[in-house]
């Protein structure tokens, strides 16, 4: 082999090396497997301060208990009251309050709310008694318990879920109530047949005809304190804005009322009232409502 034919075999298999490495250099490395990132989920942070709008409705019970004395001297009749004037009617109102998060799904807050109502609760009622001379009186009434404001000073807890894109809130609540009573009435009329013809040893002859007289018995209005509880849960719809439904009881317990009558004078008469509320509403809440984000 001459020396030009052995340098012409070197570079052949040089090149053929720098080909087959240029070859190796070129591929990729094999592809090792692929983590998604974490998905994002929105929180949603009750803490801050909030005021909004309620409509309902309520649902009285007023237990009147007592003895009822109407009439003039010598013709009067004295019926035991056992009475529920029930009532239901609507509400509108509103509420304003504050909330934190904290431990990290609970929520702790107070609010104050107050509703205008027309709880007017009528029970009627009948009596009779017999008077001297085989006379007679009766009594026709109605009892009447207005209420016009509902008002609760509570605090509540709750536990915070979130669901992306929405969050929800289920809270208890327990604290102060009041109430305002417009009226206390019990309206009627007496009716009183007396004899006017009797006979000593036979009885009567001859009976008048009925006289009816009016009975208008009124109570002072009142405000009355009490306690309540209640439950509900709260939903954000967009943003600052959430919408709530809750339930609440308002006990007001027993006191006494005096009712007083023109012709009849002064019954005392004690009075238990407790109230139900259904309430649907809605806040808008102050601040920053989705301060971060998971994970």
């Amino acid at each position: 082999m001459t020396r030009a034919s052995f340098a012409i075999g070197i570079a052949v298999a040089a090149l053929g090396t720098m080909q087959a490495m240029a070859a190796d250099l070129g591929r990729f490395p094999p592809q090792g497997p692929f983590y998604p990132p974490p998905a994002v989920v929105r929180v949603y942070n009750w803490t801050g301060c909030y005021l909004g709008a309620q409509l309902g409705g309520a649902f009285a019970d007023n237990h009147l208990n007592g003895p009822l004395t109407a009439g003039v001297p010598g013709a009067s009749i004295t019926t035991a009251i056992d009475q529920n004037a029930s009532s239901t009617a609507a509400t509108v109102g509103g509420q304003v309050g504050c909330d934190l998060q904290f431990a990290p799904n609970w929520v702790i807050g107070a609010q104050i709310d107050g509703a205008w109502t027309h709880l007017n609760g009528s029970q009627a009622f009948t009596s009779s008694a017999g008077l001297p001379q085989q006379g007679s009186i009766s009594l026709s009434a109605n009892s009447i318990v207005q209420a016009n404001v509902l008002s609760t000073v509570t605090g509540r807890i709750g536990y915070a879920v979130n669901f992306d894109p929405i969050a929800g809130l289920f809270y208890l609540k327990g604290g102060a109530a009041f109430v305002n009573y417009d009226a206390f009435n019990i309206k009627g009329h007496t009716s009183t047949i007396t004899c006017v013809v009797f006979v000593v040893g036979t009885g009567c002859k001859q009976f008048s005809s009925p006289t009816n007289i009016a009975v208008n018995f009124g109570g002072p209005s009142a405000n009355q304190w009490g306690w309540t509880i209640g439950l509900g849960t709260e939903w954000v719809v967009d943003g600052n804005l959430s919408i709530f439904g809750e339930w609440n009881y308002l006990n007001f317990g027993t006191h006494n009322l005096t009712f007083t009558d023109v012709n009849s004078g002064s019954s005392q008469l004690s009075i238990k009232q407790s109230i139900n509320e259904l309430k649907l509403g809605i806040n808008y809440r102050f601040g920053n409502p989705l301060p971060g984000q998971y994970p």
